[in-house]
């Protein structure tokens, strides 16, 4: 990438997040001035690039590709693309050829509105019949960071990406605890942590 690409993509990637630079490199751990616009020129006139370790820092903590960052400076950033969060349908998170890990890169996801967009949302469509708790068709809003709280409805993905619904109970050093995984029973569900991917908030539900 060019010198101006470079910095054209960490500004986009900021904006896309919510943030101004000094606020994508506070997220990344950096410090506040890494990406000011005083810093992309050295002190003898010379253009300073960013280091490749303020990119991946950035880039891990955005969720992002380098490859997708990359593409970045060719993509046009609109106020419907601020306003929306990544996509997918649940057939496709459940794909079994696919990494959890690299099924979750929401970079990669295509995006739906959302009207209070916040940061480390995501949305997932469940397109086909289930015994969850929710039928076809209905598209749930998903934070990755929210505290879940007893009650809360959350989504756990198991590393051989077996995908359940249901409400938190509770966690413990070994375990979590939801119940109501499914539409037949209001049974409780006991799932290892060392076998969970991940496991997150949801925040809205479409019926």
């Amino acid at each position: 990438m060019k010198y101006e690409q470079v910095w054209e993509a960490v500004d986009k990637l900021a904006k896309i997040n919510g943030l101004t630079p000094s606020g994508l490199a506070k997220k990344a751990g950096l410090d506040a001035t890494t990406f000011n616009k005083s810093k992309r020129i050295r002190t003898d006139g010379k253009k300073r690039f960013p280091s490749l370790e303020s990119i991946n820092k950035i880039i891990a903590a955005c969720n992002m590709s380098f490859d997708n960052f990359c593409k970045l400076a060719e993509v046009e950033i609109n106020d419907d693309y601020k306003s929306s969060i990544p996509y997918t349908k649940l057939s496709l998170l459940e794909d079994k050829g696919t990494p959890p890990k690299e099924a979750f890169s929401l970079a990669q996801w295509n995006r739906i509105k959302f009207p209070d967009m916040k940061h480390n949302l995501y949305a997932i469509e469940i397109d086909y019949d289930t015994d969850m708790p929710y039928d076809a068709g209905t598209t749930l809003i998903i934070s990755e960071n929210s505290e879940k709280r007893r009650g809360d409805k959350v989504l756990v993905v198991c590393k051989d990406k077996t995908v359940y619904i249901g409400k938190f109970i509770r966690r413990t050093a070994r375990s979590v605890e939801i119940i109501g995984a499914n539409k037949t029973k209001d049974n409780d569900l006991t799932i290892q942590i060392n076998n969970i991917e991940r496991i997150n908030r949801i925040l809205w539900i479409s019926q």
